[in-house]
């Protein structure tokens, strides 16, 4: 196992550790309390998240399912705090996101979040090992830290024998594998993905889910946008949206 995910296994422990005495083991990573977003065209308001609530456990697999329009994606967006939200309170880790500056929540964000989505959104003049060191750069890391992070990080997605290939010599599994490391890289609390196997073919997307599994298993929390019930199915819990609100949560039964 790479030294990234001895190093959030740490932080997690650590974390635990400070729990009181009687402690189940669980914690709350996220809350979000009566959550609204309303967008807004012209003289008509769309409400796309209505009064929400949510709860997600450290080491979680959520995985959010509903008809396009329902709100899925922007849950995802709201509760990271890519968007603002109109009311409400999402707390992550005991802070409540949606009062910082916009310059703190993205430092906040780059530090504690990493994002996988259906456009892979790598960078085509850069390498494997570029792409996913630059959020660390970017996040203040020395270059060469940042560089031995990104190459752990492919090992242990499976591509360090392809860290200096750039985009298009790699196939689309191999880019989704690029885009989960830059988003595991920085030893996140909670990693979002939006349809992050949107774009493959069926096999090609098992294999992703079943690394993304697997990272779950070791104790990484997910959130996870599906239109697939297959993968829906595979989570620890899944919650169904409509019109902006949670419909149903269901959990799996422990096997």
């Amino acid at each position: 196992m790479a030294k990234v995910f001895d190093r959030m296994r740490s932080r997690g422990s650590k974390r635990l550790a400070d729990e009181p005495a009687g402690s189940t083991g669980t914690r709350d990573i996220l809350v979000a309390t009566d959550v609204k977003k309303i967008y807004k065209t012209g003289a008509e308001s769309v409400e796309a998240l209505r009064d929400l609530d949510l709860t997600i456990e450290a080491g979680e697999f959520l995985a959010v399912m509903g008809p396009s329009g329902s709100g899925k994606t922007t849950l995802l967006n709201c509760l990271s705090g890519l968007d603002d939200i109109d009311s409400g309170t999402v707390v992550v880790e005991g802070k409540d996101i949606h009062r910082m500056s916009d310059a703190k929540r993205s430092h906040d964000r780059a530090e504690h979040m990493g994002f996988i989505f259906q456009s892979f959104n790598l960078i085509p003049v850069f390498t494997s090992a570029e792409n996913v060191e630059l959020p660390l750069l970017l996040a203040g890391a020395k270059p060469a830290e940042a560089r031995r992070r990104a190459e752990e990080t492919l090992e242990r997605v499976g591509l360090g024998h392809r860290k200096k290939h750039r985009p298009n010599e790699l196939s689309g599994g191999e880019q989704q594998r690029v885009t989960i490391a830059r988003a595991l890289a920085g030893g996140p609390s909670i990693v979002w993905a939006d349809e992050p196997t949107g774009n493959l073919d069926t096999e090609t997307a098992g294999s992703i889910m079943d690394l993304l599994q697997e990272l779950n298993n070791e104790g990484l929390t997910l959130v996870l946008v599906t239109h697939d019930p297959a993968i829906g199915s595979t989570a620890g819990k899944l919650i169904r949206m409509r019109d902006g609100a949670i419909e149903s949560a269901t959990d799996r039964p422990e096997e």
